[in-house]
């Protein structure tokens, strides 16, 4: 549960730097960052067994 609220805050942090920096390439590059920082959030950890 707290990987995925991570992965909503990752999100919305992205779409608020698109939003409020709008034609800015640094803002675009920062929130392409954030939203794969996100799914990498998501990654199942590979020391767990199955």
């Amino acid at each position: 549960m707290k990987r995925f609220a991570a992965l909503c805050l990752t999100a919305w942090s992205a779409a608020a730097l698109l939003y409020f920096g709008r034609h800015s390439a640094a803002f675009i590059v920062l929130s392409g960052v954030l939203v794969l920082a996100g799914f990498d959030l998501l990654r199942p950890d590979s020391n767990e067994s199955a």
